[in-house]
């Protein structure tokens, strides 16, 4: 099952040991008195392991849509009742090649992120095949941006991130982009810091290859947006959550202090394997012109060795992708935790404050929050996703 990478980097130990010790703002103390609750039992399994699955999304009426990449399948699950599959496949359109992301659309819709096609296309909340928009977007001054969504708004603005200096740049921060589907205009929500990445060029005028690598635990923020548009930033330096606005205003919680994570061997492994998954782009003559397709390359396919990378002593405090909102608006923010260890989550509430940490069941990882459910996936020895419903943990900081 594809793992998200966890390009993260070295924390400044410095500032985070003093923080722990009780050093700053009274709001930094404060800030640790947050209860830790888990989940319970999950009330729904979907049926099948399936190799890969990228994107869950629930309907309004309870029916919860399955991204299967490595199947190329749009599956329609009624927790309690089977499922079905959307079987219009190919590249006409009113069909999908290769699903990956799914996020919510106004008036039910679904946007779908289909790599096959290049495309971004939604669904109706009759499940037929309704409008798309390419993939692919030139930029000024950045050139080509791969618009791969991370949320969406009740206004059907779709979110994305686009580096500063285009696709093969190794700038330290990119821009939180919107864009409308209305207008085609793409504005700036915020900026982010990226992780570190080194670039090797090699040869000559006529032969040159460029490799670009992630540098190991690199200090990286990490963000998502809620259903009303609000952006959550949780940012790395200075470990603290802010929610940006649509109206430009921006409200930062309080720095929360943290124990950093030692890297360990178990610890190199697991970033190694994560480094799987990124994006392929091909672009391919089928007779009727040139055609574009991505795919995801396998997780763990990386053939990378421990010693070919320069190790930090300790993880920062989250890793990539780090964020996700609920549907009553608070954002999850998953934490560093030893190799193995089940996934650690803060819970911000509107105003940046930390109201609650939730650990994960064992070998589970988040994917998407539904009205009142959260979903979970579990892998199993043979790397297979398993889907499970749960009930949301009681948590404070609903609004």
């Amino acid at each position: 099952m594809t793992k998200t990478a966890a390009n993260t980097g070295m924390v400044r130990v410095g500032l985070a040991l003093a923080a722990a010790a009780g050093v700053g703002a009274a709001g930094v103390a404060a800030a640790q008195e947050a209860p830790q609750v888990s989940f319970g039992t999950a009330t729904a399994t979907f049926e099948d392991g399936l190799g890969s699955m990228r994107g869950v999304r629930e309907l309004e009426d309870g029916r919860v849509l399955i991204a299967d990449g490595f199947g190329a399948a749009v599956i329609v699950w009624m927790p309690g009742s089977g499922a079905d599959t959307l079987t219009n496949t190919g590249q006409g359109p009113e069909e999908y090649r290769t699903p990956d992301g799914l996020f919510p659309l106004p008036d039910g819709g679904t946007l779908l992120v289909d790599l096959g096609n290049a495309r971004l296309t939604r669904i109706e909340a009759d499940l037929s095949f309704g409008e798309t928009w390419p993939i692919a977007h030139g930029a000024p001054n950045t050139g080509m941006t791969m618009m791969i969504p991370v949320g969406t708004d009740r206004d059907g603005g779709i979110y994305f991130q686009r580096r500063l200096d285009g696709m093969t740049g190794t700038s330290d921060s990119a821009a939180v982009a919107r864009f409308d589907p209305a207008s085609g205009e793409i504005s700036e929500a915020g900026r982010v810091r990226l992780a570190e990445q080194t670039r090797v060029e090699s040869g000559d005028a006529n032969n040159r290859s460029v490799n670009i690598r992630p540098v190991p635990f690199s200090n990286q923020d990490a963000w998502n947006v809620a259903w009303d548009g609000r952006v959550a930033i949780a940012r790395a330096d200075g470990y603290r959550l802010e929610w940006m606005d649509p109206a430009g205003g921006v409200t930062r919680g309080p720095e929360i202090a943290y124990e950093p994570v030692r890297v360990r061997r178990a610890d190199q492994d697991e970033w190694i394997e994560g480094l799987g998954g990124g994006l392929r782009v091909e672009a391919t003559d089928d007779g009727g012109g040139m055609r574009m397709s991505m795919s995801r390359a396998p997780s763990g396919s990386s053939a990378a060795d421990p010693s070919d990378f320069e190790w930090p002593d300790v993880k920062p405090v989250i890793p990539a992708g780090a964020v996700a909102v609920d549907g009553e608006g608070r954002a999850w923010v998953r934490r560093h935790v030893p190799a193995g260890e089940p996934h650690l989550y803060d819970v911000f509430d509107a105003g940046g404050q930390r109201v609650a940490r939730v650990e994960l069941p064992e070998d589970r990882r988040l994917v998407t929050f539904g009205a009142a459910s959260a979903y979970l996936v579990r892998s199993d020895e043979f790397d297979f996703a398993w889907l499970e419903k749960y009930p949301m943990p009681a948590l404070p900081g609903t609004r």
